[in-house]
C-alpha cells in the first residue's frame, strides 16, 4: 500500500514547532520528490523560530509564508518519485538548490537568477526540508558525487552562499581579505576566499570552536572581534583590507566595523540580514571611496553554476563537514535542536535534523 502521509514539523507559533502527519505530496510534471535525509538549521531559521526575523512582522507576507508551514532550506536526500518528463532516476542522491527563479524575466534570461524579482525560496514560498519529503523542480535537485555524505549535501546551501559573496567581492591574488563572523556562512566565505587565491585572509571569532574551524579551513589570521582593529594594521601593512566580507547581520554594528577596516578604494560585501535600519558613517566611506555590495542567494560564477562549485569544494574536503556539523537530532526533537543552537553557541556550529 502506498504511503499517503508524511511527518513534517509545522511552525505553529514562534518557539513552537509541532510534528504532524500531513499529506504526502506528488510531483507535478518536471518535478521530483526528494526523501529528506538531512536538513540543516540556518541562522535565518533561528530568527524565524524565535519570531525575531525582521520580515516576520504580524500580518506580513513572511508571517503568512512561514507560520503554519514547513520551512528549512538546507536539504539533502534521495529522489523518491518522478513527475512526468523528468529524466532523473529514483534513488539518485541529491542536494537541494533552495531558490526557484521564474526563468522568464530579463534577469533570468542573462543568468542573474539571484535577483529575479519573482524569486521563490524553499521554506518560504515552497514547503521546506523539516519534513520527510519535499517536492522540487528537477533542475533544483543537484546530484551528489559518490562518497559525499548527506550531511555534506545539506551544507551545499551554506557553502554556495559564502562562495557567492566571494564572487561578488571579485577576490584575486593581490587581495587581503577580512571575514567578519565565523558562523557557517562566514566560514564558507573564508574557505572560498582561500581557494580563490586571496593573498591573506583574516577572520573574527568569538569561541574556541570557531577558532579551530577557521584554522582548519586555512585562514591565515584568526583574531577575536575586539582585537581585529588592532591587528588589521599589521596584517595589511597599515593599508586596510582590500575586501571585507560581513557575515553577521542582525543587531551587530558590524557594517560600521567593515567601513573602518576596509582600505581606500576597497570593497565591502555584506551577507547579513539586519533587524533594524543601520546607521553608518558615510563620511568615512566617501573619503575612502570604498564600495558596499550586497550578496543575496547565489547564481552563476561566469559560465559555472555556483552550486556546482560548492559541491566541488565539499567533495575536495575544503569545508570540513565532520567538524562543522556538531549536532544532529531526529525530527521529533526539532524544538530541542533549535534550542541547542540558541543556548549553546560556543559549542555548536551547524545543527542538522537527520532522518
Amino acid at each position: 500500500m502506498t504511503k499517503e502521509t508524511m511527518r513534517a514539523a509545522i511552525l505553529r507559533a514562534p518557539g513552537n514547532m509541532v510534528v504532524e502527519e500531513v499529506p504526502l505530496p506528488e510531483p507535478p510534471p518536471g518535478w521530483v520528490r526528494i526523501k529528506v535525509r538531512a536538513s540543516g538549521i540556518c541562522g535565518s531559521d533561528i530568527h524565524i523560530f524565535t519570531g525575531q526575523h525582521p520580515w516576520l512582522a504580524p500580518g506580513s507576507p513572511m508571517e503568512n509564508l512561514v507560520l503554519g508551514q514547513v520551512y528549512g532550506h538546507e536539504v539533502a536526500g534521495t529522489i523518491d518519485a518522478l513527475g512526468d518528463g523528468s529524466t532523473l532516476q529514483v534513488g539518485t542522491r541529491v542536494a537541494l538548490n533552495g531558490i526557484v527563479p521564474c526563468l522568464r524575466c530579463e534577469y533570468c534570461r542573462v543568468g542573474l537568477y539571484e535577483i529575479c524579482p519573482n524569486l521563490q525560496h524553499y521554506g518560504f514560498h515552497q514547503p521546506g526540508g523539516f519534513a520527510e519529503y519535499l517536492l522540487a523542480p528537477a533542475a533544483n535537485a543537484v546530484p551528489l558525487p559518490d562518497g559525499l555524505s548527506f550531511a555534506a549535501g545539506a551544507l551545499v546551501d551554506v557553502v554556495v552562499v559564502g562562495l557567492h559573496a566571494v564572487q561578488r567581492a571579485r577576490i584575486n591574488l593581490s587581495d587581503r581579505v577580512a571575514v567578519l563572523g565565523a558562523g557557517p556562512i562566514g566560514l564558507a566565505a573564508a574557505a572560498a576566499a582561500v581557494r580563490a587565491g586571496a593573498r591573506a585572509t583574516a577572520m573574527t571569532v568569538q569561541y574556541p570552536l570557531q577558532r579551530r574551524l577557521a584554522e582548519r579551513i586555512g585562514v591565515d589570521h584568526v583574531v577575536t572581534v575586539d582585537a581585529m582593529a588592532a591587528e588589521a594594521g599589521a596584517i595589511t601593512n597599515g593599508r586596510g583590507f582590500d575586501v571585507v566580507i560581513e557575515a553577521v547581520g542582525y543587531k551587530a554594528d558590524v557594517m560600521q566595523r567593515a567601513i573602518d577596516l576596509v582600505r581606500r578604494g576597497g570593497r565591502i560585501v555584506f551577507t547579513g540580514v539586519y533587524e533594524a535600519p543601520v546607521t553608518l558613517d558615510l563620511g568615512t566611506l566617501l573619503a575612502k571611496e570604498a564600495s558596499i555590495s550586497a550578496s543575496h542567494a547565489f547564481g552563476n560564477w561566469g559560465l559555472v553554476p555556483e552550486v556546482e562549485l560548492a559541491v566541488e569544494l565539499l567533495a575536495h574536503g575544503y569545508f570540513p563537514v565532520e567538524e562543522i556539523v556538531t549536532d544532529t537530532y531526529p525530527l521529533e526533537a526539532i524544538n530541542d535542536a533549535f534550542r541547542a543552537k540558541m543556548d549553546r553557541p560556543a559549542e555548536t556550529a551547524k545543527v542538522q535534523i537527520v532522518f
